[in-house]
Order: structure tokens, then sequence, then C-alpha cells
């Protein structure tokens, strides 16, 4: 699996919704960790929770969510 987001409890749940819309299954990383205790996951708590798909939906995941990294 491969990592195609990263952000914020709020950013990676609505970019979970884009991706489970379009029928590409999801692996949240660091899901209660993130959102329970930020700077525990990642240094300085920067983007602690992952989106992860499989490496066939990575470049389909990548064209769905290039929007929300702008």
């Amino acid at each position: 699996m491969k990592t195609v987001f990263k952000g914020e409890h709020y950013q990676v749940m609505n970019a979970k919704n884009i991706l489970l819309d379009n029928d590409i299954e999801v692996f949240v990383e660091n899901e209660l960790m993130g959102s329970i205790r930020p700077w525990g996951v990642t240094a300085g708590g920067f983007n602690p929770i992952q989106l992860k798909v499989y490496e066939a939906d990575v470049e389909k995941a990548t064209a769905l969510l290039k929007f929300l990294e702008e």
C-alpha cells in the first residue's frame, strides 16, 4: 500500500470519503492517535494521519485528491 494523502483528521476524512465514493479501498493510518494526540504520532504533530491505497489505485487516487493539496 502507498500513502496518497497526509493531513489532519478533518482533511483526511474528506479525502477518504472522496476515494470511497470513487470505489477506491482506503486504509487510514494513525486515525485514532492522530485525533487524540497528533503530537505523539509525528514530530510536531504535522500531518499525523495518512491515507493508503493499493498500488493499482495510486494513480487514480492521486488525481482525485490533487486539488486538496493546493
